[in-house]
């Protein structure tokens, strides 16, 4: 699939089916994805290319750093859409995997990057990326949506599936993408 000479950095954003669910909260990993693919390639020369291995895409800026959008199937299912492009990049034990997705415990804009084997919080999308990876040996960016007064299962999957308004976006492309990069660019940028 593709080729690479040094240690590869692979920045993986989950969510679920777009254009449907494009701009909602549960994409905010997609979101972010786009606006590092656009720092890395800002002349736009290295397109998403469709995956034939599953329902998602990937771009090699580098031969340092590879990006998979994973929207082609729903959040729960990611380790389906994930995992068989992770297998086929070579030297896998060589690849540093980041894993960009919405954190309902974080407020809005709020930025962490945590360590392989940490906490995966509940998150369905992560948990079936380990799940079908069967380790854990990824990085969590984790980009807060905050969380609505009520934590009925109903409230909560009607809020991470609701798009984001002008200020919420304006604050994700600003300070959360600054931190974003703060956070991860030297997982690219000290190889």
């Amino acid at each position: 699939m593709l080729r690479f000479r040094r240690r590869l950095t692979c920045f993986t954003g989950i969510g679920n089916p777009e254009p449907k669910y494009a701009g909602t909260r549960h994409n905010v990993g997609l979101i972010i994805l786009d606006l590092l693919k656009n720092r890395f390639d800002a002349e736009q020369i290295h397109p998403y290319k469709v995956s034939s291995l599953s329902p998602a895409k990937y771009c090699q800026i580098s031969s340092q750093l590879v990006m998979i959008r994973s929207d082609g199937d729903y959040m729960n299912l990611s380790g389906k859409t994930v995992v068989p492009m992770w297998n086929r990049l070579p030297h896998r034990d060589h690849v540093t995997h980041v894993v960009l997705h919405d954190e309902l415990s974080l407020p809005l804009g709020k930025v962490q990057l945590r360590k392989p084997g940490t906490s995966l919080r509940g998150h369905n999308g992560l948990k079936s990326i380990q799940n079908c990876w069967r380790n854990d040996n990824f990085y969590r960016l984790s980009v807060g949506i905050g969380r609505p007064p009520q934590r009925d299962s109903t409230v909560v999957s009607d809020y991470v599936l609701s798009k984001f308004d002008e200020r919420e976006l304006e604050i994700l492309q600003t300070k959360s993408f600054k931190t974003a990069w703060e956070r991860i660019g030297h997982l690219v940028n000290n190889k």
